[in-house]
């Protein structure tokens, strides 16, 4: 039986919706200043707006752009403005708009935006090129939560923190549910990666929802008796360098997995660090330049993760792929 680290209870899968709406009522109520920042769709916690604080919500309509400019202004003069969408609209729509009006002057903007490789929306919505476009952009902070808990901590905690932050869902529109992983009382830290589980053989690195396929994936190995070790990077950047330098010293191979293109995203980041620290044997899960597709019932979303290679038996692969690699050194 796989045995977790502290803070990690596994239970059956749980959507992130409510708890991404709650972090946000919750992160509202103790910051008047925090103000949602609208481009004609729907904003996670806006009933609580509605109800205790309706001069607190900016309408921008279809106009992203346009939201990132405003949203700038007003945080110049003390406010907190969150903005929500798709990583397509408001951020890729925006991107001028958001590295010169926002980041160049670090202002207090937060960004919360939804991608990943599968949901109804094909690929005009369902974007995996997020990480890539943003990890670039000098000033930002990138979080991409793996479980339901771990979403209403990183609202709150990009809240707390002063600059500007992405906040990268994989939620909604028929994307699955990861499974609960974290117990309540789960220290978030922005810039801290948190090592689910130990392991000898091979430390796999994920973000996101693919944290759920790491777990899943770790099962099927332990009962070959290969032991994984599982490092969930919650934050993209800056990233944990430290924990990643230890885990290729300690297991020697490393796998990264990410709900997202592998140019540009979590893999390369990790690559980067291995080559001018610890040059390990590595392997990466992800998206290999496709673009994403369209799946919103289980047998489309489970034919997508075959496709690529993001279930578990895409993830056990590449484990053994890398072990064999670090075997052969």
């Amino acid at each position: 039986m796989v045995k977790f680290n502290e803070y990690v209870e596994i239970g059956k899968p749980v959507a992130t919706a409510d708890a991404i709406a709650e972090g946000v009522a919750q992160a509202a109520e103790k910051n008047d200043k925090m103000l949602a920042i609208l481009s004609d769709i729907a904003f996670p916690g806006l009933g609580w707006f509605l109800k205790n604080a309706p001069d607190r919500v900016v309408e921008c309509g279809i106009a992203e752009g346009n939201a990132a400019v405003v949203a700038a202004g007003l945080a110049a003069e003390g406010f907190m403005p969150v903005i929500y969408g798709f990583v397509f609209s408001s951020i890729c729509r925006a991107y001028n708009q958001i590295r010169q009006s926002i980041l160049a002057d670090r202002f207090n903007v937060k960004i919360m935006a939804r991608e990943g490789a599968w949901g109804g929306l094909g690929m005009s919505h369902n974007y995996v090129e997020g990480i890539a476009a943003t990890r670039v952009m000098p000033n930002l902070v990138i979080l991409n939560p793996a479980d339901a808990v771990e979403a209403q901590k990183s609202v709150v905690a990009m809240t707390d923190y002063i600059g500007p932050v992405f906040l990268r869902l994989e939620a909604g529109f028929g994307s699955p549910p990861p499974l609960k992983i974290f117990t309540e009382d789960y220290p978030f830290d922005i810039g801290k990666a948190y090592t689910i589980k130990d392991g000898k053989d091979a430390t796999l690195i994920a973000t996101g929802y693919m944290v759920t396929e790491a777990i899943k994936a770790s099962e099927s190995l332990e009962k070959e008796g290969i032991d994984i070790r599982i490092i969930n990077m919650s934050t993209i950047k800056p990233l944990d360098e430290a924990a990643i330098i230890k885990a290729a010293k300690e297991t020697g191979a490393i796998i990264t997995a990410e709900n997202h293109s592998i140019i540009g995203g979590l893999g390369e980041a990790v690559a980067s660090v291995l080559a001018e620290n610890i040059p390990t044997p590595m392997v990466r899960v992800g998206i290999e330049d496709e673009f994403s597709q369209s799946g919103v019932i289980t047998e489309e979303v489970d034919e997508i993760k075959a496709h690529f290679n993001l279930g578990v038996e895409g993830v056990v692969s590449a484990v053994k792929k890398c072990m064999a690699k670090s075997a052969a050194r």
